[in-house]
């Protein structure tokens, strides 16, 4: 991939402002905006999985692992891009014995979503941020999204100085 290509530079700045704008637009912390929720978030992730994978290819790839069950944010990202695009995926399944599948679901600070034979198994560890869950993926708004956009711009700046 040529990061010099027009398109390719072109879509890697509107997907970072068009991500930033969604994340900015406080859609997730006014109750009043919540049947626009699931589309914001679904919009975000399918455009930072875009930018990931870019970035990816350019060998810039983003790769941290705090609060990340398995692989790094850009793994994590792809899993939850895949669990929206495809419903019937076990990238949605919660729990196999149970077959329980969990699709966007949102904790508000910290507590836990869904118990299953009396274990947590949807658990937002932090009061100051929102976990979103597809299946057994977890990612935050603040820890995750925001630290992802802030990368990004850096990221940006490295290649397009």
């Amino acid at each position: 991939m040529d990061k010099n290509n027009f398109f390719i530079k072109s879509q890697i700045s509107s997907n970072i402002d068009s991500i930033a704008r969604l994340l900015n637009t406080g859609v997730f912390g006014a109750e009043v905006l919540r049947p626009f929720q699931e589309p914001v978030f679904v919009s975000i992730i399918l455009k930072l999985d875009d930018l990931l994978q870019k970035f990816r290819i350019l060998g810039k790839r983003i790769s941290f692992k705090d609060d990340i069950r398995d692989g790094d944010i850009t793994d994590l990202v792809n899993k939850i891009r895949n669990a929206i695009c495809h419903l019937n995926s076990d990238e949605n399944m919660l729990n196999d014995k149970s077959q329980i599948k969990f699709v966007f679901n949102v904790v508000i600070g910290k507590g836990t979503a869904v118990q299953i034979d009396e274990k947590a198994a949807a658990v937002s560890d932090y009061e100051d941020d929102i976990a979103f869950f597809y299946g057994e993926h977890r990612i935050y708004l603040k820890r995750h999204l925001v630290r992802l956009i802030h990368a990004s711009k850096n990221i940006y700046r490295e290649l397009y100085p």
